[in-house]
């Protein structure tokens, strides 16, 4: 049995974004589904494990991590990974930590917002969005583009490295999420990334398992 243990469920994207990198570092892992509609999230042996009661959690031999980019970290370190997705070198490892660190604020938290305000506030009972109501989440939304564009410029990865990374990864996983939201044949710059992020097999892996949960919740 593995040593190392991913606890999440398959539709949040940071635990995606974390199983992900175990896949394509070549880790031994157990995923433990964490049913969110079933708010296990919230029951006692979950929050035993992460009291702020969020997913991924990673334990690995009985020490746990909570948060998506410390799990990846901490991975990285006691699995000595060195590879493209989180090379060792120290200034590529430093461009990716400064868009892990951003990542949060910078994208996931404009393009959830949108997501959870757009589509599963309705679904779930709330009030839909009017135009008036939307207009600020599609100004964030451009706000998004201009700045992930001004990143992709350069290398045309969002880590601003040569190669993909953990970085894109991450990225890739809350525009998956948020896809529905965007017309990327407006946007060719992360069309093409998108399209080269998502061929990538064991991103496609977490991504299809999503997309089929998704499929049948919204239809």
């Amino acid at each position: 049995m593995s040593e190392l243990t991913v606890y999440g469920n398959i539709l949040s994207q940071p635990t995606r974004s974390v199983l992900t990198f175990c896949r394509l570092s070549g880790l031994e892992f157990n995923h433990q589904d964490v049913d969110i509609m079933k708010k296990e999230h919230l029951n006692d042996e979950f929050t035993k494990i992460n009291p702020f009661q969020t997913m991924p959690v990673i334990v690995h031999n009985s020490f746990n991590v909570w948060e998506s980019v410390a799990c990846v970290i901490y991975l990285a370190d006691v699995y000595n990974v060195d590879n493209q997705w989180y090379p060792k070198d120290p200034k590529t490892r430093a461009r990716i930590n400064s868009y892990l660190l951003w990542h949060n604020e910078g994208v996931r938290s404009p393009l959830i917002s949108y997501l959870r305000a757009k589509f599963l506030t309705p679904k779930f009972g709330g009030p839909a969005l009017t135009e008036e109501t939307e207009a600020p989440y599609k100004a964030k939304l451009q706000e998004w583009y201009n700045t992930f564009k001004w990143q992709l410029a350069e290398t045309n990865y969002a880590g601003r490295t040569a190669t993909p990374t953990i970085a894109d990864v991450f990225a890739y996983n809350e525009v998956a999420s948020a896809v529905a939201l965007m017309n990327l044949d407006e946007q060719p710059e992360i069309k093409k990334w998108y399209d080269e992020i998502g061929a990538v097999p064991g991103v496609q892996e977490f991504t299809q398992q999503a997309l089929e949960i998704m499929r049948k919740i919204f239809g």
